[in-house]
């Protein structure tokens, strides 16, 4: 395997330094290429290729041996961990195969050619362990109390990590509390259950006693909500759960009703880009005037392009803790209960 392959040649074992020293010595005039081949203990034909910029994939004292090199270049990598890193100093850590799409989402946003696996949209493990050794800032670690319950979940160092992050989050960006959103989505059934199944009359023996509904089972379509510490609303949005969209589903929904379709009716990453343009139409948000959108951890929160359109827009992410947003999401603690219990 890659990750098991060990050196078995000699070639390349010259330092950087000795070879800087050869092309500075050269380009100076003071030695010839064999002297300082001898001098540096450096290969005459690699100096000579290094000191006129001939090589096709590496320069001066850079090392590069075979054909095989990384799909992406050192700025788009450094730029990948430094997003990496805001997120996960954000209680928004990504998993390793989190990490994996979002290589393979850069790399087609900046039609680079890869050969990642264009099925499953995900880059190789092979991929991650060579991206691991090239930042040795990165680690995987096991988030603290993430699998526990929710009652045990939610407890004083965590909670207080949180509002730390918010604190810090909201000076070092200068937003105003007014300017602070909680987004979240609820499932929306379209048969309603009965809460206690009520007794009809019926005849005597029968074995299966019905009433009419307009379906068995229903389907599940996923309500979108937001909503500032002020109280303004962000229109909502509904995902139908359709592959093609029909015009007639959006009839007599509230104004300004966002109208999405997934084959499942749930949220994608995909249908996140579309509902954060949404939010930027009505939140108006800019670069010198931030606005801050709290959220659940969900992967679909995480999509590559949809974090990037939000920082480019002037929207800061940030996420809770796992686990706690039946405690500390607005949403959850008052609107959306309030509203199923209504139902």
């Amino acid at each position: 395997m890659v990750n098991q392959y060990k050196r078995k040649t000699d070639r390349q074992k010259w330092r950087k330094e000795d070879m800087q020293n050869a092309i500075d010595a050269v380009l100076r005039g003071e030695m010839g290429w064999l002297m300082a081949s001898k001098e540096f203990s450096v290969p005459q034909a690699t100096l000579r290729r290094r000191a006129r910029n001939k090589n096709k994939y590496v320069n001066a004292t850079a090392k590069g041996l075979g054909r095989f090199r990384r799909c992406l270049d050192e700025k788009l990598e450094n730029d990948m961990v430094q997003h990496i890193l805001n997120l996960e100093a954000r209680l928004f850590g990504m998993t390793c195969v989190e990490v994996r799409k979002l290589a393979f989402e850069m790399a087609e946003a900046n039609g680079i050619k890869h050969n990642f696996n264009t099925e499953k949209r995900i880059a190789g493990k092979d991929w991650f362990r060579a991206f691991k050794k090239r930042h040795p800032e990165l680690t995987v670690r096991i988030p603290e109390a993430t699998s526990l319950a929710r009652a045990q979940a939610f407890n004083k160092p965590q909670v207080s990590k949180f509002f730390t992050v918010l604190d810090s989050t909201m000076k070092s960006h200068k937003i105003d509390p007014l300017r602070v959103y909680n987004m979240d989505e609820s499932s929306l059934n379209t048969v309603q259950s009965r809460p206690t199944a009520q007794k009809v009359v019926a005849l005597k023996g029968k074995k299966q006693v019905g009433y009419i509904t307009s379906a068995e089972r229903g389907v599940h379509c996923t309500i979108v909500c937001c909503m500032s510490s002020a109280g303004t609303f962000i229109p909502p949005s509904v995902i139908f759960p359709r592959k093609r969209w029909k015009p007639e589903l959006g009839d007599s929904g509230p104004p300004g009703t966002l109208n999405l379709c997934q084959e499942n009716g749930w949220m994608t990453g995909e249908l996140f880009q579309e509902w954060l343009k949404h939010f930027v139409t009505y939140a108006a948000p800019s670069p010198d005037n931030k606005v801050l959108l709290l959220l659940d951890g969900h992967s679909s929160h995480k999509n590559y392009e949809a974090v990037k359109y939000a920082r480019e827009k002037g929207v800061i992410l940030m996420c809770f803790p796992p686990h706690c947003t039946h405690r500390l999401q607005p949403l959850d603690v008052v609107f959306l209960r309030t509203a199923q219990n209504l139902l």
